[in-house]
């Protein structure tokens, strides 16, 4: 059964947006990653703030990446533009992604992205499923390489 991981949003402004969400929500921000990630945890829930120009600026830095992004990864990205507002992705948690990722393709409810990989502030293996209206759900968990 999937749980859910986390859900965030993309934002243009990391400073600005960490200031209002901990006005909104009357709370300190729980944990940030350099400029990419700031997360607010509420029991046992998590709403997070991504900032993809963190990404952009690293990718575009002329740095070797090799271990922080797989190919897959920068392959999806290099064209990846976001529109900011309304928009949001669901993340989810599973055991084991390997045999989640293999359930969801024979299904073929939606557009079903490779499995890919990051490394930025720790090891994560993902892969997304598009719903019917264009929205991304990610999907995160173990996942062995091998099989």
């Amino acid at each position: 059964m999937l749980k859910l991981g986390s859900t965030y949003l993309f934002v243009k402004d990391m400073n600005k947006s960490i200031y209002f969400y901990e006005k909104l929500l009357q709370m300190k921000v729980t944990s940030k990653n350099f400029n990419r990630w700031a997360q607010f945890n509420f029991d046992g829930n998590c709403i997070a703030l991504m900032n993809q120009q963190y990404d952009d600026k690293r990718m575009g830095s002329g740095e070797n990446l090799q271990g922080v992004y797989s190919e897959e990864y920068l392959e999806r990205y290099k064209d990846f533009k976001i529109t900011y507002g309304n928009n949001f992705v669901l993340n989810f948690y599973i055991n084991n992604l390997n045999a989640e990722y293999e359930r969801l393709k024979k299904l073929d409810i939606g557009k079903v992205s490779p499995v890919m990989y990051l490394n930025v502030a720790s090891p994560y293996y993902f892969f997304t499923i598009e719903d019917p209206d264009g929205n991304t759900i990610e999907i995160t968990g173990n996942y062995n390489k091998e099989s």
